[in-house]
């Protein structure tokens, strides 16, 4: 009898930890309802695209370095890339207000895919930049990009919805950095980046039919691009953003030139952790390659939780918190001389990015009106992009100085936007749908 009793509680344990599970499931599936459409889209295009850049990034500036380039061409090569695209995204924004977002975002995905070809059957450094400028003219999409996004996600989920785009992407991707260090491991640096190039190309490829045949246009105003009508759009869009920046608040003044002086980080740490870790720490590439896929992991087992921290602590603790973590950990980082302290650096670097990338956008978002969204943006975006310019360029000249003068300089930067996150920007009452 003891016996049955014992074996029938078990039982009701077991069928109530069960309806425990299908109560999470079920809450996890209604929290996520808002992921389909163009949302989901979007997504399943990135899942083809950051598989093939998480192969490329790891090894990207030691391939240029080996095709030729010092430290400070590196930081010019990029510096001529950012300068295009600060050219083709004011134009970007213009037509993805005026004819819509999808013609733009199909074609150009599909010239971003052709520009890796320059990459991989590049003699010298030189082919690279070929590839750099025609990859970022092609990059006018942008701003029709990133408006389609925001179209797509509730106000109230935008901190979620912008961390899912990071997130879901990221989960195939843990693989690649490894694939690219076996394929470097097995051909050597040089070669083994060309087949890395190629399969970006066929990935590319991928993501831009898939929203080619999938995305669906969410302006309801748009029509079709009329080339003959693009001979004043310079002209006109200038015109058009300067009107539609004239509205915005004096809050996303201010929180455009703290994200133009964060922009500063960001070439740093693209372009040059990686010759850090080869010239001053001495780890293997290799090593190098499963660091990259233990971030990438990091970023997903964070990022959910960390984009929804941004709704609920609110945008501007979020983006202090992440300071709070990325200025001792950049200090750590200049002080690495193993595998082992690089590879919990970059772990709490991912914590970090997957706070304040969603936190950023999100409250960009709040103060952006549905109907200006792709020119402020378009605004925001440029700005961030000269500030970057001129980042590619100190960094390349700070890193040939010395390798660890860049990360100290971004060390001040960041100090600096988190002072002015915490005591001057403030988030609105009311968010923008």
């Amino acid at each position: 009898m003891k016996t049955g009793c014992y074996i029938a509680i078990k039982y009701l344990d077991v069928a109530c930890e069960g309806d425990r599970l299908l109560s999470i499931l079920s809450k996890f599936k209604r929290e996520l309802s808002f992921a389909k459409g163009n949302l989901l889209v979007l997504i399943i295009s990135w899942i083809f695209f950051n598989f093939g850049h998480s192969m490329a990034f790891p090894y990207e500036s030691p391939y240029i370095k080996g095709l030729g380039a010092s430290p400070f061409i590196i930081g010019l090569i990029w510096a001529a890339g950012y300068l295009i695209l600060t050219i083709v995204r004011i134009p970007g924004a213009y037509i993805a207000d005026r004819y819509g977002r999808k013609q733009i975002i199909v074609l150009m995905t599909f010239g971003v895919s052709i520009s890796y070809i320059f990459y991989a059957i590049a003699p010298d450094w030189r082919l690279v930049l070929v590839g750099v400028i025609f990859g970022n003219l092609c990059l006018i999409y942008q701003p029709a990009l990133q408006a389609i996004t925001a179209d797509s996600i509730p106000p109230e989920k935008r901190g979620l919805g912008f961390s899912l785009t990071q997130v879901i992407p990221s989960i195939p991707a843990i693989a690649s950095p490894i694939i690219a260090a076996y394929l470097v491991g097995t051909y050597k640096l040089i070669p083994g980046m060309r087949i890395v190039y190629m399969l970006l190309v066929i990935l590319s490829l991928a993501a831009a039919i898939t929203r080619w045949f999938f995305l669906k246009e969410t302006l309801d105003s748009s029509e079709a691009i009329k080339i003959n009508e693009l001979k004043n759009v310079y002209k006109d869009a200038v015109s058009s953003i300067i009107e539609a920046w004239r509205t915005v608040p004096k809050s996303l003044k201010i929180l455009t030139i703290v994200i133009m002086i964060s922009s500063f980080e960001d070439p740093v740490y693209m372009q040059f952790a990686s010759l850090y870790v080869f010239d001053r720490v001495g780890i293997s590439e290799a090593s190098w390659g499963l660091v990259i896929s233990i971030y990438i992991a990091t970023t997903l087992v964070i990022g959910l939780p960390a984009g929804k921290l941004a709704d609920i602590i609110g945008r501007k603790r979020s983006i202090v918190l992440a300071y709070f973590l990325f200025i001792p950990t950049t200090i750590a980082f200049i002080l690495s001389r193993n595998f082992f302290q690089v590879t919990i650096i970059f772990m709490i670097f991912a914590v970090g990015s997957m706070i304040i990338g969603p936190a950023f956008q999100a409250l960009t978002t709040d103060l952006v009106p549905r109907d200006k969204r792709g020119r402020i943006m378009g605004i925001i975006g440029t700005l961030n992009i000269i500030a970057m310019i001129f980042a590619s360029v100190l960094a390349g000249a700070l890193y040939q100085l010395d390798p660890s003068a860049p990360f100290l300089f971004i060390i001040v930067t960041g100090s600096t936007v988190a002072f002015m996150v915490a005591t001057i920007i403030k988030e609105p009452t009311k968010r923008e749908d």
